[in-house]
């Protein structure tokens, strides 16, 4: 059922960290406290304390300077210090709760405390009232660089080019490819990006300039939300740019580079990942720019009463980029005063357009549809915005053993569970009477969540008049009106606790306990019914507020923190796992004895 104890692996033992509870760190001199300042009249200050140092795991002398930060429910927005000449860290008058701490440093790869795998949590540590913790070490490893040269199709170096180091990773369930570092090329064509944990990357590089002989191109942030847009400017082979991003008319090559991958192709799925070690420097990570024939894209937006849509934005994205794609390919353009707009630059591809019209505080018209783009230029497009949906209902808070929130402090949402929304999910402060109305949702599929107000109080149900879609997306239709939501709050929680050790007693951190649900239609990114914790130092754990029903619980040593939201890495540790049912303010103990090879 359960992986031996000894098929653990590391990041490497370059990460290796150590608690000593009884432990004392001795230094040539006094190290600097966090102190925080006390009122005359405020009641005894907490006594608690965690100590420690940080070390180059290398060459194990001291990092100053170092940022260290602890976080727990009862220290509200946690507290952070730097660490003195000799790498020492002293937190004191600490309140007893249970802790994460991390550290990190320009160079450096960032460590939580027991973080044994890059983008994993790491241990959390249990302090008892007016309990020290000393004898801490962090031995933070450098980072990794990946480094070459960006040229053209001649072999020529490409100066100023931006290049994009990018990582999958698990973001609200989904795999999705995310920036993890960033550098320009020099006069040489030549780019460095450091400080980069293990793992596998993809190089992208794209110009600020455009194709040869011109001067426009692909242009970080250009024209629009949604990350690197395309410029106004663009040329052809030979010419020169027009004025506001024309190169003559009677010019029929219009070429420019295309955002481009290592070793030289234009999609992530051609793509090469590089490999990068621990502290490693991979070298020689040299690729060409691609001459793509792109188009210029004009068109018309205009309000579902055919006049023209005057504010908003135009974005166009790669197919596909929603659920882990191409990122940063966006193509942005504001809408003018007259509807029009002009996306320019544009490869050849299968691109999403979506425009939002109105101000930031309440978008409310809509359009989403596909676009191909061959090479040529399109011209006239005409985008018809739709209606967002208004959703109105109530909230009830359940009576329980605690209070119930001032209303006015607490807000709804309905994010999008298909990524098809474009800018930020709308939301509704209650009235006093708990009513709320959530205008400009754009259609597609929802659910609706808590967006804040409610500490303490979990999600009980959801229903559209006698339907229950707590943990159901509803498909919301453009210019939809719907009236009767009616969601309910509690403030019962239940637990699962219990604690991991060897089958002597020893207690084991270094596995993640996974609770999900028996019903696998349950099995889906953003699920609440999913949930994880990581033992503290004596090997206990605790998941708080799973909703009701019927759950299996496992130990896992996830490679890539977030994989448990994938069906298929549920499905694997299904069979052996421990089972139980949780109700209302239900606490539940599972205790899990592992065995260790001799």
């Amino acid at each position: 059922m359960l992986q031996r104890a000894s098929t653990i692996v590391g990041l490497v033992s370059a990460l290796a960290i150590g608690l000593g509870a009884q432990g004392t760190t001795s230094a040539p001199q006094q190290p600097v406290r966090d102190t925080p300042a006390q009122s005359k009249d405020a009641p005894p200050a907490p006594s608690g304390r965690i100590t420690g140092r940080v070390l180059t795991a290398d060459s194990g002398r001291p990092v100053k300077h170092a940022r260290v930060f602890i976080n727990a429910a009862e220290l509200q927005g946690g507290r952070g210090i730097l660490t003195d000449d000799t790498g020492i860290f002293d937190f004191t008058e600490l309140p007893a709760g249970r802790y994460t701490l991390s550290v990190s440093k320009s160079g450096f790869i960032s460590l939580s405390y027991g973080q044994r795998r890059p983008l994993m949590a790491g241990t959390p540590l249990q302090l008892a009232d007016g309990q020290p913790l000393k004898g801490i070490e962090f031995r933070l490893p450098r980072g990794g660089v990946i480094s070459g040269r960006v040229l053209d199709e001649e072999g020529e170096p490409v100066v100023g080019a931006n290049v994009r180091i990018m990582r999958y990773q698990y973001q609200q369930g989904d795999r999705r490819l995310s920036p993890a570092g960033s550098g320009q090329t020099d006069d040489r064509g030549q780019y460095r990006v450091w400080g980069l944990m293990p793992g596998d990357y993809y190089v992208n590089a794209l110009t600020r300039g455009g194709g040869p002989g011109g001067f426009g191109g692909f242009v970080p942030g250009g024209g629009g939300p949604g990350g690197f847009g395309s410029g106004g400017a663009r040329g052809g082979r030979g010419g020169p740019p027009g004025p506001g991003g024309g190169a003559g008319s009677d010019d029929q090559e219009q070429l420019n580079y295309a955002p481009t991958y290592y070793p030289g192709v234009t999609t992530v799925e051609e793509a090469r990942p590089i490999t990068v070690g621990i502290s490693q420097e991979v070298l020689d990570v040299n690729f060409n720019l691609q001459l793509v024939r792109t188009s210029r894209i004009t068109g018309h937006v205009t309000n579902p009463d055919g006049g023209a849509a005057w504010s908003g934005n135009v974005n166009l994205t790669n197919d596909g980029a929603g659920r882990g794609g191409q990122i940063g390919m966006n193509y942005g353009s504001r809408i003018g005063w007259d509807g029009t707009f002009t996306l320019a630059n544009v490869p050849p591809g299968r691109y999403i357009l979506r425009a939002r019209a109105g101000d930031d505080n309440d978008a409310s018209l809509f359009a989403v549809q596909p676009l191909t783009v061959s090479g040529s230029d399109v011209s006239d497009l005409m985008v018809m915005l739709n209606t967002g949906a208004t959703i109105s209902g109530t909230v009830t808070f359940l009576p329980g053993s605690s209070p119930p929130p001032d209303p006015t402090q607490f807000r709804v949402t309905a994010p999008s569970t298909d990524n098809s929304s474009f800018g930020p999910q709308p939301n509704a402060r209650l009235d006093k009477d708990g009513t709320f109305t959530l205008s400009g949702v754009p259609a597609g599929l929802h659910l609706f969540r808590p967006a804040g107000g409610g500490r303490g109080w979990n999600l009980k149900s959801v229903a559209v008049g006698a339907r229950d879609v707590t943990d159901t997306p509803i498909e919301i239709r453009s210019g939809q009106t719907l009236n009767n939501v009616s969601i309910v709050f509690t403030d019962a929680q239940s637990e699962i606790n219990g604690t991991i050790t060897t089958q002597d007693g020893t207690p084991m951190s270094e596995y993640t306990v996974l609770a999900f649900p028996t019903d696998s239609t349950l099995w889906r990114p953003q699920a609440r019914h999913i949930m994880t914790a990581r033992p503290d130092q004596t090997g206990q754990y605790r998941i708080r507020g799973l909703p009701p029903g019927d759950y299996y619980l496992a130990t896992v040593d996830p490679a890539e923190q977030g994989e448990w939201f994938e069906p298929a890495y549920l499905d694997e540790h299904r069979a052996g796992a421990a089972r139980l049912t949780l109700g209302d303010n239900d606490v539940k103990t599972q205790d899990f004895k592992l065995k260790t090879e001799k």
